[in-house]
């Protein structure tokens, strides 16, 4: 058993994800399985209607001879479906807990377009007239014959009704809303999404390679009738249909997956044969689709999809085998609104999108391209965002600003919203209370220049006596993008010593809030938001506005120069600006407004009897 574990990790990989559909409304005739043509086994032939497929079960699947020929029902153009003939190879036995039928290619035809393709999974396979299953495994860099693998079709059924563990959490009132993602290892899916340039697509890649995605790879998007295909649907929904799920749908980024449908049972469909992310319990909208051809690859051709109309449906159960969907309603989805002005336009671009359910780990994704594609370039500067959030479950909302330096500022707005958004969402850090997004803000301004001011020199008295003040002037050295004609920046801050202070030798310490970074920060000398760790005391927050005040009260203005004079006889001053001060310190703070503030300095001092 262990040898085909590994020749089936070696063999097969998951392809054929994601899809998107429309409503297009062309009149269409039902095929029965007695009105479909014989079918000639070296061509592709077109129905121009709906396909009806009698499911063929295993008990059965076990007499099919071995050879014969079975017909595969796929959309290849547009959106008449097709029967392709292919070979049954025989029942194999990966481990899956369900068998997989082995079966093959016969035709020419697709073989020249490309082969078997991503988009074609869940497409049904059988015998004419029937569907013992849907393709939903292939070999990547295969030749001709090219073989794939069929998920049965009684799995498939039987993941129906099967009660996802989110089902059972929300039936105790304590499940988040979606997805239970963070339950399950997802299984590793190729994303479809728009907004994105091409050097993004291997750097987020290697982001979101240990999350849920193989690879970001092809573009997708949801056209309106008008714009898009005027291919309009207008029958039911039916084996071999082209289908989708959207993650992220909106003015910029559109995050959709293609696959097809393998059998409709009442007002629900199954399809893809595989999952999409393994997460169970799911509330992801369905779009119906139109195929613009198959895109040949070396590595594995794909098919060429387009989404128009409005979504039919939601996808409620996201399993092995395959993904459940239901026809009619249509799932909530998170808003998000976007305003970024950049310095070199006259006004804020705002932009709108909607986040699934359950798939909230898209949402720094989304506001990082929006910001990319309206930027149009790779610039140095500075980033200031206000992220706001607002939640089901309380009228209290949530804000956090952070301002950040960088070569690249799309990676610190990345990392930075989904530091804020995940502190709620996902379900292993949140221990607090249920937080289901009800909207999200997200107030991006950049400026060319790079506010950033480091400490280079503090004067003042070297001795104070107690029951004196005394003034001390802080000089900083500003990035010379931002530098005055004095090219120095200098802020005064007075210190009132008691009576009381202990008497000697001491040191004062000035240090920037920016200095709490440290140098294991990924990129390289990027500024962003810092928190206090030092939460040891900490009381944890027992509901959702207890974690909210906590998470307000993290935060942590970088423009800030902090002052500490300790007592003389503390031997423990530590290096950090943020440690705690002990008992008897003076502590100050000023602040210089719009800039990040690093470096530090001790100066020596002396305190005096009176």
């Amino acid at each position: 058993m262990k040898h085909i574990f590994v020749v089936v990790g070696a063999i097969i990989t998951l392809l054929f994800q994601y899809g998107c559909g429309s409503d297009e409304n062309v009149m269409e005739t039902t095929v029965t399985p007695e009105s479909m043509e014989e079918i000639d086994q070296t061509g592709i032939s077109t129905v121009n209607g709906n396909v009806e497929l009698r499911n063929m079960y295993e008990d059965e699947v076990l007499s099919l001879p071995k050879n014969s020929i079975l017909e595969l029902v796929t959309v290849i153009e547009g959106s008449a479906k097709e029967k392709i003939p292919v070979r049954f190879r025989g029942i194999r036995d990966f481990g899956f807990g369900f068998p997989l039928y082995e079966c093959e290619l016969v035709d020419e035809t697709l073989d020249g377009l490309g082969g078997i393709a991503q988009g074609m999974s869940g497409s049904p396979v059988g015998p004419a007239g029937r569907v013992m299953g849907a393709l939903a495994y292939g070999d990547s860099f295969s030749q001709t014959p090219q073989r794939f693998w069929v998920t049965a079709i009684d799995a498939m059924e039987t993941a129906i009704d099967h009660q996802t563990f989110g089902n059972v959490l929300e039936e105790l009132s304590a499940a988040p809303s979606g997805i239970l993602s963070s339950t399950y290892e997802p299984v590793k899916t190729p994303m479809l999404i728009t907004g994105i340039r091409p050097h993004r697509i291997k750097q987020l890649s290697k982001q979101l390679n240990d999350i849920r995605f193989e690879s970001i790879e092809m573009y997708s998007h949801i056209p309106s009738v008008s714009t898009g295909s005027t291919h309009v649907f207008d029958g039911d929904l039916g084996a071999g249909d082209m289908i989708g799920v959207a993650i992220v749908t909106g003015d910029i980024v559109n995050s959709i997956g293609y696959g097809t449908v393998t059998q409709i049972i009442d007002d629900k469909f199954i399809a893809f044969g595989h999952p999409m992310f393994g997460a169970g319990k799911s509330s992801l909208p369905v779009y119906r689709a139109i195929v613009d051809g198959i895109v040949s690859n070396l590595q594995v051709s794909y098919k060429s999809a387009s989404a128009t109309g409005k979504p039919i449906g939601t996808i409620t159960k996201d399993l092995t085998p395959a993904i459940i969907g239901e026809l009619g309603p249509v799932p909530d989805m998170i808003p998000i609104f976007i305003s970024y002005h950049p310095s070199n336009f006259d006004k804020p671009v705002k932009k709108n999108h909607e986040v699934a359910f359950g798939q909230e780990s898209m949402i720094p994704i989304v506001a990082a391209l929006t910001m990319d594609a309206i930027k149009m370039e790779t610039s140095p500067g500075t980033l200031i965002c206000e992220v706001e959030l607002e939640f089901k479950e309380t009228d209290r909302d949530f804000s956090r600003s952070f301002m950040s330096i960088s070569a690249d500022p799309f990676f610190d707005l990345f990392f930075n919203i989904d530091s804020i958004v995940s502190g709620f969402t996902n379900f292993l850090e949140n221990n607090a209370g249920k937080a289901t997004l009800e909207e999200i803000t997200i107030t991006i301004t950049e400026y060319p220049q790079v506010f950033h001011a480091d400490i280079i020199e503090v004067t003042g008295p070297d001795q104070i006596k107690q029951g004196n003040s005394a003034t001390y002037t802080i000089e900083l050295l500003p990035h010379w993008s931002t530098a005055n004609d004095k090219r120095t920046i200098t802020k005064e801050i007075t210190l009132n010593v008691p009576n009381n202070f202990h008497l000697g030798h001491t040191s004062l310490r000035v240090s920037g809030a920016g200095e709490s970074i440290t140098g294991d920060d990924l990129f390289f000398e990027d500024f962003r938001f810092d928190f206090d760790f030092d939460d040891s005391d900490q009381e944890l927050p027992k509901n959702l506005d207890e974690l909210i005040q906590q998470e307000e009260d993290k935060q942590t203005e970088l423009s800030t120069i902090k002052v500490v004079l300790r007592p003389p006889t503390d031997e423990s001053f530590g290096f950090n600006p943020f440690d705690e001060v002990p008992d008897g310190s003076i502590e100050q703070e000023v602040a210089l407004d719009g800039f990040v503030v690093t470096g530090s300095k001790n100066k020596t001092i002396e305190i005096l009897s009176q």
